[in-house]
């Protein structure tokens, strides 16, 4: 993985502890103010396609690739976001509109893949990433927007509540979620 660490030796903190022993402990620099969210473009292939295959290993890569260049060519209807930390690619948001929402709902905007690097985690990225979408959900016109997550991914859910989606029903092993928006 190509991101700067800070290593801090607990031996040195707790020297005056008597503590007797040394261990590393790795913080990822995750508090930096050079955060940016912006749109993907082609020039954001192939780190898109790489985090893609880390959120759905199982897909076959020429999918992959089908499915990023299909995003590409329909921006009214499908959106992708990537997230930077001091220019490190570390997390991405896929967004679509669905004609009919969970088949009851209507239009509405739809968070389609939602992924952040495992470090970056629980820092706030994933929400701006959320952010993004809704943004450009409202600026397509619609004033919903939906998702879904396996049953089994309490982070997901827990992730969803967090951020404002009401759990709708539980169908074929998903979650599924909507916000109102504005």
């Amino acid at each position: 993985m190509n991101f700067e660490e800070l290593c801090i030796n607990t031996f040195d903190i707790n020297h005056y502890r008597n503590i007797k022993f040394a261990k590393k402990v790795v913080i990822p620099l995750a508090v930096s103010t050079d955060v940016s969210v912006r749109k993907m473009t082609s020039a954001d292939f192939s780190c898109w396609l790489e985090m893609r295959t880390l959120l759905w290993p199982d897909c076959p890569k020429e999918e992959h690739k089908q499915e990023i260049l299909e995003q590409l060519n329909s921006p009214q209807s499908l959106q992708a976001f990537i997230i930077e930390l001091q220019s490190e690619p570390i997390g991405f948001l896929e967004a679509a509109i669905h004609q009919n929402a969970h088949q009851q709902f209507g239009q509405a905007g739809y968070i389609e893949g939602w992924f952040v690097k495992g470090l970056y985690r629980m820092h706030g990225y994933g929400k701006n990433l959320v952010e993004a979408a809704e943004t450009w959900t409202v600026e397509m016109g619609y004033s919903q927007i939906a998702s879904d997550t396996e049953d089994f991914n309490v982070g997901s859910i827990v992730a969803h509540k967090k951020l404002g989606y009401i759990e709708q029903f539980r169908a074929d092993g998903e979650v599924k979620f909507i916000k109102s928006i504005h």
